[in-house]
């Protein structure tokens, strides 16, 4: 991308990013929110003060967040209710600016006040256990906000390489006969890297859904962390403009190991075991293209 092109971003959006930088914020807002969505009584606090923080000082998510919010004037306790006399309900908005903006407020005075388990009892929950409690008015309160972000740097990541293939020339070594147009080598050249970009939103996606159910997994200690240790790993590699193909059969490997060793407890859970194996195909894919 040429400079006068990258400052123009600038100037119209304030917020530019290059498509690494984005990729590296979709992996940290990606652990950060699940983090909170998994706290438990005795982290929530913290775990909501990080999330606060990384959605505050990130130029990128904080601009986001205030053009959804501008010129939006709703008080949140209508979207979150609090009748002293019956369990507290939510009730979002219609305007997806007013819902955010509602979640947004509703967030910066728990994070004020700092007594999160002290907001989450209000909310009716089919578990007595203080942790479920405290996740499931994360969750219900929360999931929205995060969900919208995830799909902002997503949207974002879509744009750029869009940009990027519609600016990069085409060039083609040919040897001996040609077969087919042009257009139909550019055609093979973007459908191939769509499914690329697919196959790592892919692999993102069944990272984030298997890292709760492996932390909650009940497993040897030891394993969790090496499983644990290995799909971050993966998630990290994949953000990277350069993937080091060593490291993500390392990773795979370990998975695989991991899929092997713990298969009666993988097997008793709905998500490792239809995730797990889907995942360990999507990652042979990608290191293919390596």
């Amino acid at each position: 991308m040429c400079w006068c092109f990258k400052n123009l971003l600038c100037i119209l959006r304030g917020r530019y990013m290059t498509q690494y930088e984005l990729k590296s914020l979709s992996l940290r807002f990606r652990r950060t929110s699940s983090n909170l969505l998994n706290a438990n009584d005795d982290n929530a606090a913290v775990m909501m003060q990080r999330f606060k923080y990384l959605i505050d000082e990130t130029p990128f998510i904080a601009d986001t967040l205030r053009k959804a919010m501008s010129g939006k004037e709703y008080d949140y306790h209508e979207c979150f209710t609090n009748d002293r006399n019956s369990w507290a309900e939510i009730n979002p908005p219609c305007d997806e600016g007013c819902h955010i903006k509602a979640q947004y407020d509703f967030l910066s005075e728990i994070c004020e006040k700092g007594k999160v388990f002290g907001y989450a009892m209000r909310y009716r929950c089919k578990s007595n256990n203080i942790n479920d409690i405290t996740q499931h008015f994360i969750n219900i309160a929360f999931k929205p906000l995060i969900d919208y972000i995830n799909d902002e740097i997503s949207k974002e990541l879509i744009l750029q390489e869009e940009t990027i293939k519609a600016q990069a020339p085409m060039q083609q070594n040919i040897y001996g006969s040609v077969y087919g147009s042009a257009n139909q080598a550019s055609g093979d050249i973007h459908s191939s890297n769509e499914t690329l970009v697919n196959n790592i939103r892919e692999i993102a996606q069944l990272i984030e859904e298997l890292l709760p159910a492996i932390k909650n997994a009940d497993l040897d200690e030891d394993d969790k962390a090496n499983a644990i240790d290995d799909l971050e790993s993966i998630n990290e590699e994949i953000s990277k403009a350069a993937p080091k193909k060593v490291r993500l059969k390392k990773a795979s490997s370990g998975i695989c190991n991991f899929l092997s060793k713990s298969a009666s407890v993988v097997s008793a859970s709905v998500i490792l075991a239809e995730k797990l194996p889907l995942l360990i195909d999507h990652i042979n894919a990608f290191i293919a293209t390596l």
